[in-house]
């Protein structure tokens, strides 16, 4: 291994799997070939080496000559590691030396050097490789002191940790509104008629870390802001017009913890919210896993 060699993070290759591949310098002629059983991305060739871009994970390399024949299947030391570089350094063998076209009176010399290859290749320890994954969902949410329906979306992001953002809303409004009430509809030491007719509006966001347990379940959790507000209509008589329920309206932090399973490419999530511990809703969703 070249431990001080950047080339592979300055000029990343990437693969068919979109990952950066490993650098093998080889030093050797440019009459030279090769070929692993994991395919060679690319291949430079440079002055006096030979720069091969290998899948990560590659065990072996087969090197071929034109002269020297095949040396098939040579075992690294261990499986080479994305963004690392290595050395594979061939000598070739010596030509046969012939002497000929010499006076008779002088004897020909046949001589053969073979000189043996020394290659030299030095693997680091695999470090797990952790993909990053971004999870869309579509929530739908209940609960409340109202008991309302929200529509929603669940963003989250990351690899081994990461984070996650959830906004829901019944996507309504209360509007204006003359005064507020009790839990009865009581205001002012009385309590006025209504048509029975009411007005509500509910949204949440929350936002936090999350974590990946398997490779498949991820859970996480968090904190944002909440509100959900009740108003009932006044009876014609009363002069019409809308009091806020005091007791089914309530704004404040709200805290969320939820866990998500990935199957394939779908995304299925399931958390619970609460807002001061009071009010609390249930979610429920379905997506799209993008990455790894």
């Amino acid at each position: 291994m070249l431990p001080n060699d950047v080339s592979a993070f300055i000029n990343p290759v990437r693969d068919l799997n979109d990952e950066d591949c490993a650098l093998v310098k080889v030093i050797a002629s440019e009459d030279f070939a090769f070929s692993t059983p994991l395919g060679i991305v690319k291949r430079i060739d440079k002055t006096g080496e030979i720069w091969l871009y290998l899948p990560r994970g590659s065990k072996k390399i087969t090197i071929k000559h034109p002269t020297w024949g095949v040396l098939r299947d040579y075992a690294f030391p261990g499986k080479v590691v994305s963004h690392m570089a290595y050395e594979l350094r061939i000598e070739e063998p010596v030509a046969p030396i012939t002497m000929s076209n010499v006076p008779a009176e002088v004897k020909v010399v046949r001589d053969t050097l073979v000189l043996t290859r020394v290659d030299t290749l030095v693997v680091r320890p695999p470090v797990k490789y952790v993909p990053f994954n971004l999870e869309t969902v579509a929530t739908i949410s209940y609960g409340g002191r109202n008991g309302n329906i929200l529509g929603g979306l669940l963003l989250m992001a990351m690899k081994r940790h990461g984070g996650f953002v959830h906004v829901a809303s019944d996507f309504s409004k209360i509007g204006p509104v003359r005064g507020e009430c009790g839990i009865t509809g009581e205001t002012a030491g009385s309590t006025p008629f209504y048509t029975g007719r009411t007005r509500s509006s509910s949204f949440m966001i929350n936002a936090g870390m999350a974590h990946r347990i398997t490779k498949n379940l991820s859970v996480y959790e968090g904190a944002g802001y909440s509100s959900s507000s009740l108003a009932w209509q006044l009876a014609p008589s009363e002069g019409g017009g809308y009091l806020k329920n005091s007791h089914y309206s309530l704004k404040g932090i709200s805290f969320e913890a939820g866990v998500s399973l990935v199957v394939g490419r779908i995304a299925i999530s399931s958390s619970v919210t609460t807002v001061k511990g009071k009010d609390w809703y249930g979610s429920v969703g379905a997506g799209i896993k993008f990455g790894k």
